[in-house]
């Protein structure tokens, strides 16, 4: 006999198979800001911030974040290149990149590899747990990590990928304490296309979010420009738990701009 949650998952992949295959094109792009993409600083990610930044344009992008890993991943840049971040034009080929960085939580004390002066050019900071910078606890301790690196690093933006099946969480822990820090919960359309996350660990999520009215982001995030922007999956998922706009933070790039405005003081050029 199949288990209850061996069926729940069948039904919901037919689900999202079923609407994708019904999905107009002009349904396809329904966020105006990608926040967690990776460019090939990152060795195991295969574009440039140029070739990111035309497929942006593209695809109907009006930003980006782009946010390599820091340095504690193998895979990582040098420090130098957060150091010299600023470098890179705020807009290329008419889209907006957020200067950003994809932290690693270290332990269940929610310590992060990006502190102090490395934070300097950073406007965007996503806060993710990664093998083999942290090693995968109880439900409890994985829950912790991620509250207390909310908690103990206000430079933290967004968690990323926390519906991992590596990392099992309390959802609704997770999503009362955004809530109540202010930190953005990332729906990841990579882990639900490419890695062990489970639509159900989505909705599981999603729900909470709703009960907390905890707002969102929904990233691609890209290891390739070609799939920049394209959030298909994350969308029949959204519709399956009724999931409210007004709680999806970057269907509006203006939110996003003033968002980060306000908390780095970063006046964005109308040119």
């Amino acid at each position: 006999m199949l288990h209850r949650s061996f069926l729940t998952s069948l039904e919901l992949i037919w689900k999202v198979w079923k609407r994708l295959k019904t999905m107009k094109t002009s349904d396809k792009l329904f966020i105006e800001a990608d926040l967690h993409c990776h460019s090939l600083a990152s060795s195991h990610a295969y574009s440039t911030v140029m070739e990111m930044a035309a497929e942006a344009a593209k695809a109907g992008l009006k930003a980006f974040a782009l946010t390599d890993h820091a340095m504690d991943m193998p895979d990582s840049p040098h420090v130098w290149h957060f150091h010299n971040i600023s470098v890179i034009p705020q807009k290329i080929d008419g889209v907006i990149v957020l200067r950003g960085v994809e932290a690693n939580i270290r332990n269940f004390q929610g310590e992060i590899d990006m502190q102090g002066s490395d934070l300097d050019g950073i406007q965007w900071v996503v806060a993710s747990c990664h093998l083999p910078v942290i090693k995968p606890g109880t439900v409890e301790e994985n829950t912790n990590a991620y509250i207390n690196a909310i908690k103990n690093n206000p430079a933290i933006d967004v968690i990323g990928h926390c519906t991992a099946s590596r990392y099992p969480v309390d959802f609704k822990k997770i999503a009362s304490a955004c809530k109540e820090y202010g930190v953005l919960v990332e729906i990841n359309e990579s882990s639900v296309q490419f890695k062990r996350s489970t639509a159900e660990s989505c909705i599981e999520l999603l729900n909470a979010c709703k009960k907390y009215q905890t707002p969102i982001v929904v990233n691609t995030d890209c290891h390739y420009a070609g799939i920049i922007g394209r959030t298909d999956v994350s969308q029949v998922l959204l519709e399956a738990a009724d999931f409210p706009d007004e709680l999806i933070f970057n269907r509006d790039v203006q939110k996003v701009l003033e968002y980060v405005s306000k908390k780095r003081n970063i006046i964005f050029s109308e040119d």
